[in-house]
């Protein structure tokens, strides 16, 4: 019989790495909770348009990566690439949106993108993100910095810094964008065949084309900030402001541009020493909530790359009390059901095995489920009225009563 095999791009999280996935999710929504963000779960399945509107429908993203399908009644429909264009179509449609309030909200789940699949990189990755929305002073783009950096910090994460850049407003990017269109289009035959493309279409994606000769092409155009408005340059200065104050090491890189059409003034992607790919990314998108059909809301965010991240923490993991319930004969197991069950209200991870069998065989059990302790019961104990606790770390054993055992465990599993 054949054997089924997992999709090409996708990767099973197993049980031995689920435990530090729950760490990094639970310490990244403690530290969102913390700066005042409530969690959003938006749907994996939007219309196919909202992010053509959103990305571009001329982005790598959208024409080559974005998984789309007509259900049956026609509708055109895409597994979400991203997280931003979810969460401001969701606050649009709930109508939260009040003037002058500024909402904070964070997600994290599977985003899904056609992509070639490679070490840490897969066609259903997952991301944690977060949205400010509401927020025009470029602080709130520093609080959106400091976040970050309070999380990779909390996470024990060393040797990181961010880079920093400005697109300027609409206007400064729309003219930014024809400047690097003509400097450029002298080099076109030097260019690869996706950013010939993007000359004339996304041309500052050009940007980040991993093909070098297209990066030292680009490299030769005038940078963004020789063509800021007096307005986006004060903004940034005031963004750089921040971030100097709450001592967030950063570098300014006039290069980054971002793959994603809504971002205007600050970007910003976070590295770690060693690692050339960004861990994180994110920025502004002043225009996005409007264009969606929402109210003209500025907003600001980022997204964090799980699988990344997870790879570059330095995991400690502190392992649950566990016992293991050795139960021989069926007298025994009965009275282990009660015994299993008032560890478990007590906290203490308990498991057992209900198929007769000897000891030695429970004790091989016990060491495979990684049980810290193997609590015994066979005929001879159900007689005497006590059982035997085993450390199966030291293989030390003691006898105790059947009064009072429970909290006897408790106390030696300290």
């Amino acid at each position: 019989m054949d054997r089924y095999k997992k999709v090409r791009g996708m990767h099973d999280i197993l049980p031995g790495e689920t435990g530090k996935w729950q760490f990094t999710e639970a310490s990244l929504s403690d530290s969102a909770k913390l700066h005042g963000y409530s969690e959003i779960r938006p749907p994996v399945i939007e219309e196919r348009m909202l992010f053509e509107r959103s990305i571009g429908a001329s982005s790598d993203i959208v024409s080559k990566e974005i998984y789309a399908f007509q259900d049956r009644k026609g509708r055109n429909l895409a597994l979400r690439p991203e997280g931003t264009a979810s969460v401001v179509r969701a606050f649009i449609e709930s109508e939260t949106s009040v003037p002058g309030k500024i909402t904070r909200l964070y997600y994290c789940g599977p985003m899904f993108r056609y992509d070639r699949p490679q070490k840490g990189r897969y066609r259903q990755f997952y991301q944690f993100g977060v949205e400010l929305l509401g927020g025009k002073h470029p602080f709130f783009d520093g609080e959106a910095v400091a976040l970050l950096d309070f999380m990779v910090r909390k996470l024990n994460i060393t040797g990181y810094h961010f880079a920093i850049n400005t697109l300027g407003c609409q206007e400064c990017k729309s003219a930014y964008t024809d400047i690097v269109r003509n400097a450029l289009s002298a080099k076109e035959g030097t260019l690869c065949e996706d950013c010939r493309t993007r000359l004339h279409t996304s041309t500052l994606r050009i940007f980040d084309c991993k093909n070098m000769e297209c990066r030292e092409s680009a490299a030769s155009a005038p940078a963004v900030t020789e063509t800021l408005c007096g307005e986006c340059m004060d903004h940034f200065a005031e963004f750089e402001e921040y971030i100097k104050k709450a001592g967030i090491p950063y570098k300014k890189q006039t290069g980054l541009v971002r793959g994603l059409d809504y971002y205007t003034r600050t970007v910003f992607e976070l590295y770690v020493a060693g690692d050339d790919n960004a861990v994180a990314a994110g920025g502004r998108y002043d225009s996005l909530v409007r264009e969606l059909g929402g109210p003209d809301t500025p907003a600001v965010g980022f997204a964090l790359g799980m699988e990344r991240l997870i790879s570059i923490v330095n995991f400690n993991l502190k392992k649950i009390p566990s016992v293991y319930l050795a139960a021989m004969g069926k007298p025994a197991a009965l009275k282990g059901i009660s015994i299993v069950n008032a560890l478990r209200n007590e906290g203490i991870a308990a498991e057992t095995d209900y198929e007769d069998k000897g000891l030695k065989a429970h004790l091989k059990n016990a060491d495979r489920s990684g049980a810290q302790w193997c609590l015994i019961i066979g005929e001879r104990e159900l007689e005497k009225n006590e059982f035997i606790l085993k450390n199966m770390v030291t293989g030390e054993q003691e006898n105790l009563p059947e009064d009072g055992y429970l909290n006897r465990i408790k106390k030696a599993i300290q």
